[in-house]
C-alpha cells in the first residue's frame, strides 16, 4: 500500500504546530507505555529469567541484549533522515495485528506444546519480542520500525535457541559462552558505527577484540567467576567503551561539519484506539501462565560424598563392574570439567524374575557431576542422548531409600525397534549436582547395545520440528510397558545404599 502525505487543507486540526509539539515527550510516553505493558504481560517470564540467571542458566546473556539494542538504535538515530508525516494507518494496523496474533499463538499454543523443552527454547521471550515489535508498529508506524530494522535484529537475540546451539557447537563452557555473547555486542557496535561498511567492520571488530581481552583477563584473574559474569562483563564493557566511542565520534563529526541531528518525530499523532488494542493484548498475555517443565532428576537430598567430576560409582551388592569405566566429555552441555562416567554392571547371578533363562542381566550406569546444576534442566537426558524416533512415557516415581527419590521412564525406539527402561535420580551438595542414569534394554545379552550420549542437540532440533508439525503424540508413549521397573528399582536401591556405605567407610 502506498502512503502519502495529507493533501493541502486536509486534517486542519493537525497543523504543523500541533504535529511537532513536544514530540520527544510523546515518544517517551509511548515507550514508557510499551515498557509497562510488556512488564504486565511477561512479568512471570522476567521473574523466571532472574531466578534462572541466579541459578546459573546459560540464558543469563539475555540481560546484555537491551544494552546492545539501545546502542544500535542510538547509532541509527544519529543517521536518521527526516520523513514526511504519514496519516494512512491501515498497513500499520494489519502488520501489528499479525504480530499480536503470533505473540498470542507462541505464548498460548507453542509454549505448552514444548513444555519439556521450556528452558532450552524460552519461547516466552520470543513472544515478548513479537509483542514489543507489534506494539511499536501500532503506536509509531511500520516505517519508523523498519528504519531501525538492524536494532530490531539485534534485539531478536533474546530468542535463546540459536545462542545455545552456537555455544554447544563450539564446545561449551563459560569462556565459549562469553565469546558467543560478545558477537551480539560486536554486531550492535557495527550497527552503531556503520555509516559505511568499512566503519561497521572496524567498529564490530574493535568491540569484539576489546571484549575478548576483557574475557581473557577475567579467565586468568577470576577463573571461578559465575557464568553470568563471563557473559555480561566483557560484552557490556565493549558496548560502553567501544560503542560509546563510536557514538561520540559521530557526534563530533556532526559538530565539525555543522550538520544537526533531525528532531524526533511522531508519525502517528493520534493513537488512542491503538492504545486500547495494545492494552487488551497485554492483559490477554498476562493471563497465560508459564508451563511447568517436567523434570525427572529433582534433587531429593544431599550427596553422601563430596561431588567431584569423573568419580565412578560403587557397584551395589550382588553386582560387579564388568568393563573399565568410560569417560566422555560433556562440558558443552554441563559446564567446564563436566564428564560423563559410563560403567557397565553385571549381576553376579541370574534371576528368573528378570530373564526367563535366568541369564545375568547387564545394566549401564551413566553419572555426571556439574557445577551448574541448572544445566540439567536446560539439557535434560532426552537432549544428551539421541532420541530421534523415540517415544517416551511419563515418569513413574520410585523410592530408592535413604531419602532419595527417582523416576523410571519407558522408551520405545521406533527407529531401532528396541525398548529400554531408564532410572534417573540426582543429589547435590556445595553448589554441585550429580545425576545418575541407569539403562536396562530389552536385549538381555551381555553385549547388548545401549543408548550412547551424542550430539543430541542436533537430533533434538529435528524432534522439535516434528512436534511442531504433528504434535506431542509422536514423541509420547501413552501406554507404557515398564518391563524392567522392578529390576531398576531394586538395583537403584542397592546402588544408593552402596554409595552411602562406601562414603562411610572412607571417613
Amino acid at each position: 500500500m502506498i502512503t502519502t502525505a495529507a493533501p493541502a487543507g486536509a486534517h486542519r486540526h493537525q497543523s504543523d504546530w500541533y504535529y511537532n509539539r513536544h514530540p520527544a515527550i510523546r515518544l517517551a510516553l509511548r515507550w514508557t507505555l510499551i515498557a509497562a505493558l510488556t512488564l504486565l504481560a511477561f512479568h512471570r517470564s522476567l521473574l523466571n529469567l532472574v531466578q534462572t540467571t541466579a541459578a546459573g542458566s546459560i540464558g543469563g546473556y539475555v540481560w546484555t541484549v537491551p544494552a546492545a539494542t539501545a546502542l544500535a538504535a542510538a547509532g541509527l538515530q544519529m543517521r536518521r533522515r527526516t520523513d514526511p508525516p504519514i496519516y494512512d494507518r491501515q498497513t500499520d494496523i494489519i502488520f501489528g495485528a499479525i504480530g499480536f496474533g503470533l505473540s498470542l499463538m507462541v505464548q498460548g499454543v507453542l509454549l505448552p506444546r514444548y513444555a519439556d523443552y521450556f528452558h532450552l527454547l524460552r519461547l516466552d521471550l520470543l513472544a515478548m519480542w513479537l509483542f514489543v515489535g507489534s506494539s511499536s508498529i501500532v503506536l509509531f508506524g511500520i516505517r519508523p520500525v523498519l528504519r531501525f530494522g538492524w536494532a530490531w535484529f539485534v534485539s531478536a537475540a533474546v530468542f535463546m535457541l540459536p545462542y545455545q546451539v552456537a555455544v554447544t557447537t563450539l564446545g561449551g563452557g563459560k569462556f565459549v559462552a562469553g565469546l558467543v555473547t560478545l558477537v551480539i555486542g560486536a554486531i550492535a557496535t557495527a550497527v552503531a558505527a556503520g555509516r559505511t561498511r568499512r566503519r561497521a567492520t572496524i567498529g564490530g571488530a574493535a568491540a569484539f577484540a576489546f571484549g575478548a581481552v576483557v574475557l581473557v583477563i577475567l579467565r586468568l584473574v577470576i577463573p571461578g567467576a559465575p557464568l553470568p559474569v563471563y557473559q555480561q562483563v566483557p560484552t557490556l564493557s565493549a558496548i560502553v567503551v567501544v560503542g560509546g566511542a563510536a557514538l561520540l565520534e559521530q557526534q563530533l563529526r556532526r559538530a565539525d561539519t555543522g550538520s544537526t541531528r533531525p528532531a524526533p518525530q511522531v508519525n502517528a499523532p493520534n493513537v488512542w484506539a491503538e492504545i486500547t488494542v495494545v492494552t487488551a493484548v497485554a492483559v490477554a498475555l498476562a493471563l497465560i501462565g508459564l508451563p511447568t517443565q517436567l523434570t525427572t532428576t529433582d534433587v531429593s537430598r544431599t550427596a553422601p560424598y563430596a561431588l567431584t567430576p569423573g568419580r565412578a560409582l560403587t557397584a551395589p551388592p550382588g553386582w560387579s563392574i564388568s568393563a573399565p569405566p568410560e569417560f566422555i566429555d560433556v562440558q558443552r552441555y554441563y559446564g567446564d570439567d563436566a564428564v560423563l562416567v559410563r560403567q557397565r554392571m553385571t549381576a553376579d547371578t541370574g534371576d528368573p524374575r528378570f530373564d526367563k533363562h535366568s541369564a545375568a542381566r547387564t545394566l549401564v550406569v551413566d553419572s555426571i557431576v556439574s557445577d551448574r546444576p541448572f544445566a540439567f534442566d536446560a539439557y535434560p537426558a532426552r537432549v544428551l542422548y539421541d532420541t530421534t524416533g523415540a517415544r517416551l512415557s511419563a515418569p513413574r516415581m520410585v523410592d530408592l531409600g535413604d531419602g532419595v527419590r527417582g523416576s523410571i521412564i519407558s522408551v520405545v525406539d521406533d527407529r531401532l525397534l528396541v525398548t529400554w527402561d531408564v532410572l534417573l535420580f540426582a543429589w547435590g551438595g556445595d553448589g554441585q549436582e550429580q545425576t545418575v542414569t541407569v539403562f536396562a534394554v530389552d536385549n538381555h545379552e551381555a553385549d547388548a547395545p545401549f543408548p550412547r550420549p551424542a550430539n543430541g542437540l542436533m537430533s533434538t532440533l529435528h524432534t522439535l520440528f516434528t512436534v511442531l508439525l504433528r504434535g506431542n503424540a509422536v514423541v509420547v508413549q501413552r501406554r507404557p510397558d515398564f518391563k524392567d521397573a522392578e529390576l531398576l528399582t531394586e538395583f537403584g536401591q542397592g546402588l544408593v545404599a552402596a554409595q552411602f556405605t562406601s562414603a562411610e567407610s572412607t571417613r
